[in-house]
């Protein structure tokens, strides 16, 4: 079963080229769960910040799991929020 990665962040259909005209492409962008873990990363790393830069800098392996964990929840969470919907 594939991870559910919350489908783009950001998609954009269409967009103005240089020269002024309208490109009928899809751009999809980041996915959900890319945006997520970027909003959870800042949080977790000052929570961990406390112990100085050097307890920081070995922690940043474990940093990017926990944030893609989080973004796993909060996918899990919204999806549970739309089904009761």
């Amino acid at each position: 079963m594939a991870m559910n990665n919350g489908g783009p962040a950001f998609p954009c259909e269409q967009h103005e080229t240089q020269d002024n005209l309208w490109n009928q492409t899809f751009e999809s962008g980041m996915t959900l769960r890319d945006y997520f873990a970027a909003k959870a990363l800042p949080a977790y790393l000052s929570h961990v910040s406390d112990g100085g830069s050097a307890i920081l800098s070995r922690c940043y392996a474990e940093a990017a799991k926990e944030a893609y964990e989080i973004a796993d929840a909060m996918i899990k969470a919204r999806d549970e929020q739309e089904k009761q919907a």
